[in-house]
């Protein structure tokens, strides 16, 4: 009697589902420790510490002050108004009203 061998084409089906496991896993490691550094990334920064992307036209542009108290709100403003005088920056503006509107 002759045993019939098939060759094996392919990967099976534990096979794949072994990978997904470890691919989940992995996945979810990844989202505790990103949603964790997140977190305490938002929780160690003010919001008026956060990072914005300026425009690529913006040329001897002063920062803004750091923001603990109203007047430092005013003082902001007096910034972006200084920086942009033509035109009117309702989007820092409104930010700032809703900032000082916090406090």
């Amino acid at each position: 009697m002759r045993i019939r061998r098939h060759k094996q084409a392919g990967f099976s089906v534990v096979e794949l589902l072994i990978v997904l496991v470890v691919f989940a896993v992995l996945a979810f490691v990844a989202y505790g420790v990103h949603d964790r550094l997140a977190t305490k990334t938002t929780t160690s920064t003010s919001p008026a510490a956060t990072v914005t992307t300026q425009s690529p036209n913006a040329t001897n542009v002063s920062p803004a002050p750091t923001v603990s108290t109203t007047s430092d709100l005013d003082a902001a403003l007096s910034v972006l108004n200084q920086n942009d005088p033509s035109a009117v920056n309702t989007t820092d503006s409104s930010q700032l009203s809703s900032q000082a509107n916090t406090f």
